[in-house]
């Protein structure tokens, strides 16, 4: 039994890949995020010609609620198949989205993983940031609670190598998030980028406060990806 991690694209469709069509096209088993969001994307790709017919296979849920106590139950359910595959509502699997547990477990029981790449919102901000990639720390979301949020922000403070970290966000947060770096951290180089590959894509680029004092103004919508510069030299101490 071979599990496949499939990556798909951001937000525009046409960046999907051939394998990752070709390894659609064969699927009887899929593990997905949200059945909804599945059937839209396959229902997209049939309307630009890249699948022939409606998928007729085994849908399986895992998500951020079930993956805990799941996992396990799905790694039961799925040994008997030549091959399954795993996908998240947009980009590569595992990235802030479902699926580590279970393929944790899979390894464990001996079945092999495979993967067919993927975007990732994290490296393709990067990409358009304008900041290093030569040390790169991705932390995914923050927590929620106060004191958890505290030891990650000292934990970047304390970063003595100049370092990129990557935060993925919610627009509601966001000026929260941006007010508690600027008073944990202090002034520093920043890009926030949002609706990756979306036909409103957008970087603004400049320091914490720059940022924070755009978005107070500005209604953000979309995904949003936080990039900062830490560690070395900070900006204006």
């Amino acid at each position: 039994m071979k599990l496949t991690l499939v990556g798909l694209p951001l937000g525009n469709i046409n960046d999907i890949s051939l394998r990752a069509i070709e390894k659609l096209k064969q699927a009887l088993v899929v593990i997905c995020e949200d059945t909804r969001v599945f059937h839209r994307l396959w229902q997209k790709l049939m309307n630009l010609g890249y699948l022939p017919s409606a998928f007729d296979g085994k849908l399986i849920v895992l998500n951020d609620f079930n993956e805990k106590y799941m996992a396990d139950k799905i790694a039961e359910e799925i040994k008997d198949y030549e091959e399954v595959i795993l996908v998240s509502d947009a980009g590569m699997p595992i990235f802030s989205d479902p699926g580590f547990r279970l393929v944790r477990r899979m390894i464990e029981v001996g079945q092999e993983i495979d993967v067919i790449p993927g975007p990732t919102a994290a490296t393709t901000s990067l990409a358009l940031s304008g900041l290093s990639s030569d040390r790169v720390l991705f932390l995914g979301f923050l927590p929620k609670k106060q004191g958890k949020r505290s030891q990650v922000f000292e934990y970047i403070k304390n970063l003595s190598l100049e370092t990129t970290v990557i935060f993925y966000e919610a627009p509601a947060r966001i000026e929260k998030t941006l007010r508690e770096m600027l008073e944990a951290l202090g002034e520093r180089d920043a890009s926030l980028v949002r609706e990756l590959t979306k036909e409103h894509q957008e970087v603004i680029r400049g320091n914490l406060q720059e940022i924070l004092t755009i978005v107070k103004n500005k209604k953000i919508k979309g995904e949003l990806v936080l990039l900062l510069r830490a560690g070395g030299k900070v900006v204006n101490p």
